[in-house]
């Protein structure tokens, strides 16, 4: 039996965008797993101000914050967090810090004591860009802080390495694959479509077009920008439920960049939505990334059907598709089998433990086994009771 203290951090509370959800379902299920306590730094008292009609009080103290961040950065120094300071109350044998971007690692200065109170210590970065570094090495610095670091982003790993000593090992993404797949209880797809993020302007207005002229066709897809997350379980559960309730779900490259953030720049990760979007059984349309561990995590037929960004004819394109019934069945039982069998976060845990010379407990183990037993149920045609009598006493 492996008994090991584990404390998880993140500034996901002090910095609720969406993408941080992330940081937020990896945590999560590394909680279930291990005797592991959650530790996540509240924002700064004055960002209450923050809204689409910001308070004066905020607005100076963000400008105050600013300005003396950039003062400490032109000093060589790194930058300032925008959260709150907590404390390390008491030894652990293990530490993960799971961060966004190498900014946020200034959040652990306001995580008292971690370092002090924490045997071995590893960073998990999702966003990293080779060329942004060198303008973030104050906060890459800090990076030597730990035993390891791990990243999303597998091609920026040569570059990392010039600013930290720390070993840095590539990590991929994934998703809560029990949180995701449909059983034991199947809800009808009641969505055609579900677009979240990045889309193709074209051919979001001809779904918009046609959703509008046929009462029958359901797309689902975000009609505003922006926003703090006000509950990340209540969050990660819709988004899951709304995905495993979808026929089609949109997954594009980096290359379609609606929000302008990586206008011009040569960027190339691993992204998440396509592990979400498989594990709820959803089909995949838009493009497949073009990073080598693209072909490698998702690698087996249909994994994405490609849609051609000059489609006029989106219903005939979608009926076509829908007509073809044993190919679509075979893609959502693939989709899910496959996540479950090896893209789960307990997957990538356990590659950080066995990085880390470190053995599974008993509570990683038994996930293991039960996503591996779920997928074999999964993959049989008359699965369905089988799986719902396996819930019912897991």
């Amino acid at each position: 039996m492996t008994h090991r203290s584990v404390l998880l951090s993140s500034n996901c509370d002090a910095w609720p965008e969406a993408f941080n959800g992330q940081a937020y379902a990896f945590m999560n299920v590394v909680q279930g797993i291990e005797h592991a306590d959650l530790l996540c730094p509240q924002p700064a008292a004055h960002t209450g101000g923050r809204g689409i009609n910001p308070s004066v009080p905020y607005l100076w103290h963000e400008l105050k914050h600013r300005v003396q961040s950039q003062l400490l950065r032109t000093l060589g120094r790194h930058g300032l967090s925008n959260a709150q300071s907590v404390t390390v109350d008491q030894d652990y044998d293990f530490f993960m810090f799971v961060c966004q971007f190498p900014l946020e690692l200034t959040a652990l200065d306001r995580i008292k004591g971690w370092r002090e109170r924490c045997g071995q210590a590893v960073v998990y970065m999702l966003e990293g860009w080779q060329d942004r570094f060198p303008k973030q090495r104050q906060e890459l610095r800090m990076l030597d802080q730990f035993d390891h670091v791990f990243v999303l982003n597998k091609e920026s790993i040569p570059a990392l390495q010039a600013y930290t000593k720390t070993p840095v090992s590539f990590l991929a993404s994934a998703c809560d694959t029990l949180l995701s797949v449909p059983y034991p209880d199947p809800p009808e797809r009641s969505i055609d479509v579900l677009s979240m993020g990045r889309r193709i302007p074209q051919l979001h207005d001809a779904m918009a077009r046609l959703s509008a002229s046929d009462h029958r066709f359901f797309y689902v897809h975000d009609t505003s920008k922006g926003g703090a997350v006000t509950s990340w379980p209540q969050h990660r559960l819709q988004m899951a439920n709304m995905i495993k309730r979808a026929k089609y779900f949109i997954a594009y490259d980096f290359s379609v960049d609606t929000a302008g953030v990586f206008k011009n720049m040569k960027k190339n990760a691993l992204a998440t939505r396509y592990f979400e979007g498989a594990a709820g059984g959803a089909v995949l349309l838009g493009s497949a990334q073009t990073c080598p561990e693209f072909s490698e995590y998702l690698d087996w037929d249909d994994a994405v059907i490609e849609l051609p960004p000059d489609t006029r004819d989106v219903q005939g394109f979608l009926a076509d598709l829908n007509a073809q019934t044993e190919r679509i069945a075979h893609i959502r039982t693939t989709n899910m089998s496959r996540c479950l069998r090896r893209h789960d976060w307990a997957h990538r845990w356990d590659q950080i433990l066995q990085t880390m010379g470190l053995t599974r407990s008993d509570g990683l183990q038994r996930r293991l086994d039960w996503l591996a037993s779920l997928s074999t149920l999964v993959e049989q045609p008359t699965a369905h009771h089988a799986v719902h009598d396996l819930c019912a006493t897991a």
